[in-house]
């Protein structure tokens, strides 16, 4: 057999996908172009529809979060001032029996942990002006007329008096919308599927 008849072997065993040319013809067509565009639109269109969706929903969730730290605060302040108004109307009650001739070691223990602790949280200017005022107006007046009955500045009969007052006007407006306030808050959560005690 003649040598020069014979095809190296090398060539017969080489696969047939390379020995075919690359068609590039397919890169060319307006179709491919425009097909790769829509895909790289849909892409972003997908990628910020996503984001705002993600933004949304920690946007919502910031604020459930935020409303549900104003109710605990504006409960528990309602619970501190319920307290305090109680031991008020009992050291009313003591004064104008003028039974107690010390009235400083019978002065009134006010629960202030909450109030004072409205100093350091966010949620407490988030608290309606009104609401707040009556609060602070509500302790300071509380120990002001305390230390002027303890000073006999103020007489048994006219000190009990003036607390009495305080506790009247403490109950029918700024406890009235404190509670009001809060109980719209529990509603706001309630429908959100966030249930609060």
């Amino acid at each position: 057999m003649d040598s020069a008849n014979k095809t190296p072997t090398s060539n017969s065993t080489q696969p047939a996908r390379f020995t075919q040319r690359l068609d590039n013809r397919e890169l060319t067509k307006t179709s491919f172009w425009i097909s790769q565009i829509f895909m790289i639109i849909a892409t972003i269109t997908g990628v910020y529809l996503a984001a705002q969706e993600g933004l949304s929903q920690a946007i919502q969730f910031d604020s459930l979060n935020r409303q549900e730290n104003n109710y605990h605060l504006r409960r528990s302040l309602d619970n501190e001032i319920t307290a305090n108004i109680a031991t008020l109307k009992e050291y009313a009650d003591l004064v104008a029996s003028n039974k107690v001739y010390d009235l400083k070691s019978q002065r009134p223990v006010l629960l202030k942990f909450v109030w004072e602790n409205m100093k350091f949280s966010s949620s407490t200017l988030e608290t309606p002006s009104d609401i707040l005022s009556q609060a602070s107006h509500f302790y300071a007046q509380s120990d002001d007329i305390i230390r002027r009955i303890e000073n006999r500045k103020y007489g048994a009969t006219f000190g009990s008096k003036k607390l009495r007052e305080l506790i009247n006007e403490m109950e029918n407006n700024g406890l009235k919308a404190l509670r009001a306030n809060h109980q719209q808050l529990a509603a706001k959560l309630a429908q959100s599927g966030i249930v609060v005690n």
